[in-house]
């Protein structure tokens, strides 16, 4: 079954934008009273038939509630990487894997400190229709670490970096609480970031022994924290 982020109408029905019309009628060959899986994005799955279809405009008739998902509580903050490639692997990945949001940070060791959204909302969208996913996370502009921290963040703040201090392991974090975590470039944080962000209530977080790619890193916190969510 074919998957949409849909628009409500009403209580019992909703619409496809233009570009998945089309999609469905001129790609997928969809007819009226055909069956499809659509969200709106607030975490519920339904199926739905179609009741009228062109290439500008599906509307489509809620039959059942198929999933419910609960939102996420973890908010990744992460620097580009220098590859385009590799953070796109990343925002897919963190549709999959099912997080709350993503802040795109410049740090002083930042080799790419320009990023489209539009182009990342685009890779999100398709992503969350391939997984048929309930919930999108809201991918955010860049902005540099010290306008970040002036922003109201989570208590749980963690900051993932190669610093040899005490660090907290994932299983101590409560899941049930918005967490934020930090990841920082392919040349880590600069220690005078460290110092910023441990002044504004940062813990640093415990990845195991391994460097791992800023990418890598992000994704395997997502991982963690979707398996200790489930297991709750």
């Amino acid at each position: 079954m074919n998957h949409f982020l849909a628009h409500r109408q009403d209580a019992k029905r909703g619409f496809l934008n233009e570009s998945d019309s089309h999609h469905a009628l001129r790609v997928l060959r969809l007819k009226i009273d055909d069956t499809i899986s659509v969200s709106f994005g607030d975490g519920l799955v339904y199926s739905a038939r179609i009741i009228s279809l062109d290439k500008k405009n599906c509307v489509f008739e809620l039959i059942e509630e198929r999933r419910k998902e609960s939102p996420s509580k973890l908010h990744i903050a992460i620097a580009p990487t220098k590859s385009n490639d590799r953070l796109e692997w990343f925002l897919e990945k963190a549709v999959e894997l099912g997080i709350a949001s993503i802040q795109l940070l410049v740090c002083e060791h930042s080799e790419r400190k320009v990023y489209k959204t539009d182009r990342g909302e685009r890779i999100i969208e398709s992503a969350f229709k391939q997984s048929h996913k309930g919930f999108m996370p809201k991918l955010k502009p860049v902005l540099k670490i010290k306008d970040f921290l002036k922003k109201s963040l989570p208590s749980q703040r963690l900051v993932a970096s190669l610093n040899d201090g005490p660090k907290v392991n994932l299983g101590e974090v409560n899941i049930k609480e918005e967490c934020l975590v930090l990841i920082g470039p392919e040349g880590d944080f600069s220690s005078s970031e460290i110092e910023l962000l441990q002044a504004h209530g940062f813990q640093h977080l415990n990845l195991g022994a391994e460097v791992l790619r800023t990418e890598t890193a992000a994704v395997h916190v997502a991982s963690i924290f979707n398996f200790q969510s489930q297991e709750a």
